[in-house]
């Protein structure tokens, strides 16, 4: 009899072990989400700035640009305009000699047999 109360131990130990493991796990918190994170973070910016524009749509006025601005967004987009061409020239050269290479190696290959299988 002692031996059934043994195997009866374990197997209730068992049970409890697995259900205690399901449990932990499905109360375990999710992974975060690093999107949701930095929206929390930036939520108490874009109210300041929300109310900020607010105010000044309510005042009827635009609120004013400094003068070292003026000038500045062109030259960004000429600036970013320009990486991007030289970014493109880049790409394309890379491209240019990647099919190149191919194209001799190519020629290069011995000619395969009338069964398509490789001589060798």
């Amino acid at each position: 009899m002692a031996r059934q109360e043994t195997n009866d131990f374990l197997a209730a130990f068992a049970i409890g072990a697995a259900l205690g493991v399901g449990a932990t796990l499905l109360l375990r918190p999710q992974k975060p989400n690093p999107r949701k994170q930095l929206q929390k973070r930036l939520k108490p910016h874009v109210r300041k700035l929300s109310k900020s524009a607010a105010r000044t749509r309510k005042a009827g006025r635009i609120a004013p640009r400094p003068p070292a601005a003026e000038g500045m967004e062109d030259d960004a987009i000429r600036a970013g305009r320009e990486l991007l061409a030289e970014f493109r020239g880049e790409v394309q050269r890379i491209l240019d000699e990647a099919r190149d290479e191919l194209r001799g190696l190519a020629s290069e290959r011995p000619p395969r047999g009338d069964g398509g299988e490789l001589e060798g």
